[in-house]
């Protein structure tokens, strides 16, 4: 909530300026967070659970396909085609728990938590999930018998995709939810 956007009203009995919070606005303001934090939330599990699918099942069928097989290239196949069965679930958890948040302006902002709960341990979750693919990926460049060059390379995009995914975890994802959850107590505190 902007708190710029309250109204000052002059109170009669104290002779004072008084400032109130445009109920309807603030309300307005929620439920948008509330939903764009849903359809944020829906993106990345969709992106999660497509990419590893389509990556992982990819990988699997070339390596049956083209002997001989690569045991970092099945294990790395198979964690990521898990990883997207597993999101999938999660997901299917989390849809059915949508609909039970009252629908106050405090509950579509426990909602809009929630979500923003769920999204930053997805982000985190990620992050994890990452380290073990770039083992995986190192370990199949080298039991495939890469040039040091090739796996330095390796190792550098690996680091640079886990510097950036840690900072898009702590700037957007953790702090959306901060700011969520001081709304809250900002909210509670004036009661």
């Amino acid at each position: 909530m902007n708190f710029d956007d309250m109204k000052k009203i002059w109170n009669e009995e104290s002779q004072q300026v008084q400032f109130v919070i445009d109920e309807r606005l603030l309300g307005e303001n929620i439920k948008q967070k509330k939903h764009k934090g849903s359809r944020m939330v829906s993106k990345m599990e969709w992106a999660i659970i497509l990419s590893n699918l389509l990556t992982g099942g990819a990988i699997i069928a070339k390596n049956f396909a083209k002997p001989p097989m690569g045991i970092f290239a099945i294990a790395m196949g198979v964690l990521m085609v898990g990883t997207a069965v597993y999101v999938f679930v999660k997901r299917h958890h989390r849809l059915k728990c949508e609909n039970k948040f009252d629908r106050t302006m405090l509950g579509d902002l426990d909602h809009a938590i929630r979500n923003a709960n769920y999204r930053a341990r997805l982000s985190a979750s990620m992050l994890a999930y990452f380290v073990l693919v770039s083992l995986l990926m190192l370990g199949n460049a080298i039991s495939t018998g890469k040039t040091i060059w090739q796996l330095a390379a390796i190792a550098v995009f690996c680091i640079a995709v886990l510097f950036l995914g840690r900072w898009e975890h702590r700037s957007w994802h953790l702090a959306n939810k901060r700011r969520l959850e001081e709304l809250r107590s900002q909210l509670t505190e004036a009661r």
